[in-house]
């Protein structure tokens, strides 16, 4: 067993004591598991009657109903995944040949690219962020370009928070409603990715309504942060939720009975807010530790639960992520030079002690390769 050097621990009061021989799984917050008081919501909901219809579930139209009111909106759609939420809702603002403006290093920029032109024709405009983030002057400046005439059309701002590929990050403050301001003066709709929203609220103190307020559409997933069974969130008008219904269907993903994972998912949304709020407390522990290690290369600190890491040169991050696995740290590798940390439930303030200690013995004893 790996022996903890306290230099790195106890600058920031992490507790360096016995750690359990398992591995800690920092590669996403989708490993958190359920809560239990989800996994009993859920037995219970399996020994009543399954309903048949897309909607009729009592489980189901709770949940809706729920985070309807608590994000502000009139309607919500229980769905598998937040890619389907975010493709239905893209589907729905635009046509084929339309464009959308996006942050480079958006989700939907990158991982749902193919998504985007595959399934809608839909192109996007990527423009750069801070901390990815677009700023109110980066989407006045877009919306008000003249288009030439073989451009297409921009039908749709689209915001994520927080930001995963930036590490977490929420917007300054006021930025988003002034780019609602924006969208309404010109015409544009805007939908917010919003699969970890859910971090923003305890970082920033706002209610889920006053972080999405003027947006026309907003995406939640609902395993992830929350530690739900399955399933994410779209949510708009009640206009823009029924046409979402004739989608889904085109779509195939029409998906019943759901009532024990509605059940689960209600219980995981009321419980959040002192797990959340743990989680970005060991974000914090977890980046003091690893910037007394490593210094510079530990990034800035966290917003919320996500912590990245810049390998050193010479030493890819698929090559760091396979030797932290040995040492019983799974990470996620999330580009050549960047590894990601990601805190969740089942992350303990014993897997961050050894989660320091490991990255710091391997990303600055592992030689460098040459060439």
């Amino acid at each position: 067993m790996l022996v903890p050097d306290a230099s790195h621990n106890d600058q920031c009061g992490i507790a360096a004591k016995p750690w359990p021989e398992h591995t800690a799984d920092f590669r996403s917050d989708l490993m958190a598991g359920i809560p239990p008081a989800a996994r009993d919501a859920m037995l219970l909901a399996a020994t009543q009657d399954p309903e048949m219809g897309a909607r009729n579930d009592p489980h189901q139209s709770r949940l809706e109903r729920t985070v309807a009111d608590l994000t502000g909106f009139e309607d919500a759609l229980f769905l598998p995944t937040c890619t389907l939420a975010n493709q239905i809702a893209l589907r729905l603002w635009c046509r084929p040949g339309d464009a959308m403006v996006a942050a480079a290093d958006s989700h939907v920029a990158g991982h749902e690219a193919s998504s985007t032109a595959g399934l809608s024709g839909v192109t996007v405009r990527r423009l750069p962020g801070v901390r990815g983030h677009l700023s109110p002057a980066a989407i006045q400046a877009a919306l008000a370009q003249p288009r030439r005439p073989e451009e297409q059309p921009t039908r749709l701002v689209w915001l994520e928070n927080t930001h995963m590929r930036a590490g977490g990050t929420v917007p300054p403050d006021g930025w988003t409603a002034a780019i609602a301001a924006a969208c309404r003066d010109t015409g544009v709709r805007l939908h917010i990715d919003g699969s970890r929203l859910w971090n923003a609220e305890p970082a920033t103190g706002l209610p889920l309504a006053v972080l999405a307020a003027g947006a026309d559409s907003l995406s939640l997933s609902l395993n992830k942060a929350l530690g739900a069974p399955a399933g994410s969130l779209l949510l708009g008008s009640r206009p823009f939720i029924r046409e979402a219904l004739a989608v889904r269907a085109t779509l195939g993903a029409n998906w019943r009975p759901v009532g024990f994972l509605a059940a689960g998912a209600l219980e995981a949304v009321q419980g959040r807010s002192a797990r959340l709020k743990e989680d970005h407390r060991r974000a914090k522990l977890l980046h003091c530790g690893l910037s007394h290690a490593l210094g510079p290369s530990a990034g800035e600190a966290p917003d919320t639960n996500i912590v990245l890491v810049t390998a050193p040169p010479g030493i890819p991050a698929a090559d760091a992520a396979a030797t932290l696995k040995v040492a019983g740290i799974l990470v996620l590798p999330l580009d050549r030079a960047t590894l990601r940390f990601v805190v969740h439930a089942r992350i303990d303030d014993s897997a961050i002690a050894r989660a320091v200690e490991a990255t710091a013995r391997i990303l600055v004893a592992t030689p460098v390769k040459p060439g």
